[in-house]
């Protein structure tokens, strides 16, 4: 159509990293399994990458695929929920989840926090596990190399790290915000020791893919609907540093970083950008309050913005037509540098209509 030879996801996603010209605009289909059960049924498709395909998604999320809990592709490469019976299982940090059921879905919610409560102290005796003990990637080239069929080849996205949510996880929100502030002894404990395992489980990661792992998720919510979670001043002494550090070593195998945080995570955008962020996601206008062209602006033109189509209200309550020219606008303004990535500011939730998810794949073509 515009003169540019048909890509592979893989070549579309790589050179729109880069800001060159692409074939169409590179996208990334994400949906609860509500949604693609709904899919499957409605469209005829035999399973979950029938659909991935049918919606042209270039990117594989490989720890999203594989999901079992809320908390990342574990369950491929050695490790599942110990479980606790009555619809609770327990992770091998030690924290618990429930599913919740409500009309059409379900949502994954912690319903124990080992370290909720403790003293400052008694954190200190709390020992880390070792990703080396528990998981084994070997079959990661095996498993990607799946995925590709045929002359296609995608763009393979995998979990890294999430070293503030996890550390909440760990001692319950309102506990270690308290530890930071306090700056005592039990909010370091936790970061280190956290980090450390992040640093090893990515490292592993990496190495296993031996090149066909194109880029790591770091996935921190630094941000609420209403603002930032933590300030400028707190990421920095606390999360900037080690994360700085991580990205370094996921550039050092020549592979991307690709940071999610959800809500207002304005404040901390100029940090972000600092440490080498190379994907931006998942964009979400209305807790930023700003227009996408002033994201744009804010965001400069080196990095990629990922995602943007409003979930909380336009998929939900707006027509096809207001999709697509949202679409289009999303295209076109986040897009002037070249380096967008066509997504969800969230996964597709069982309340989006059939109609306005055949909307998001026609904004592909």
């Amino acid at each position: 159509m515009n003169g540019i030879p048909e890509m592979t996801s893989r070549e579309r996603v790589l050179a729109t990293l880069k800001g060159d010209p692409v074939d169409r605009v590179a996208s990334h289909f994400r949906a609860e399994p509500e949604v693609f059960e709904a899919l499957r049924g409605q469209l005829g498709l035999a399973d979950d990458e029938a659909v991935r395909r049918w919606a042209k998604s270039d990117i594989r999320d490989l720890s999203g695929i594989c999901n079992s809990g809320g908390h990342g592709g574990y369950s491929l490469f050695g490790w599942r929920d110990r479980d606790l019976g009555h619809g609770e299982q327990e992770d091998f940090w030690g924290v618990r989840r429930r599913r919740v059921a409500y009309d059409g879905g379900a949502y994954v919610e912690i319903s124990r926090f080992p370290l909720s409560g403790a003293a400052p102290e008694q954190v200190l005796d709390y020992r880390f596990p070792n990703p080396r003990e528990i998981f084994d990637f070997g079959s990661l080239p095996e498993r990607i190399q799946s995925l590709n069929r045929g002359a296609e080849r995608y763009f393979i996205l995998m979990e890294g790290e999430s070293l503030f949510d996890r550390c909440w996880a760990l001692r319950g929100m309102e506990d270690f915000m308290m530890d930071l502030i306090d700056g005592n002894e039990a909010a370091e404990h936790l970061l280190e020791g956290n980090f450390r395992f992040f640093m090893e489980f990515t490292r592993m990661i990496l190495e296993a893919g031996n090149g066909a792992v194109d880029a790591i998720g770091l996935y921190n919510d630094l941000g609420t609907q209403g603002g930032a979670m933590i300030s400028p001043a707190m990421y920095r002494k606390h999360l900037k540093e080690r994360q700085r550090r991580l990205i370094e070593m996921i550039h050092g195998f020549g592979a991307k970083a690709f940071y999610h945080s959800c809500g207002n995570l304005l404040p901390m955008l100029p940090d972000l950008l600092e440490i080498g962020i190379d994907i931006l996601d998942p964009l979400q206008m209305k807790a930023m309050k700003l227009s996408p062209s002033r994201l744009r602006e804010l965001a400069g033109n080196e990095v990629t913005l990922h995602g943007g189509l409003d979930t909380q209200d336009l998929l939900v309550n707006g027509s096809p037509d207001d999709v697509l020219r949202e679409a289009e606008t999303l295209k076109r303004e986040l897009g002037k540098a070249g380096r967008y990535l066509f997504s969800c500011s969230h996964y597709l939730q069982p309340d989006v209509p059939l109609e306005n998810i055949r909307a998001i794949v026609q904004a592909v073509s």
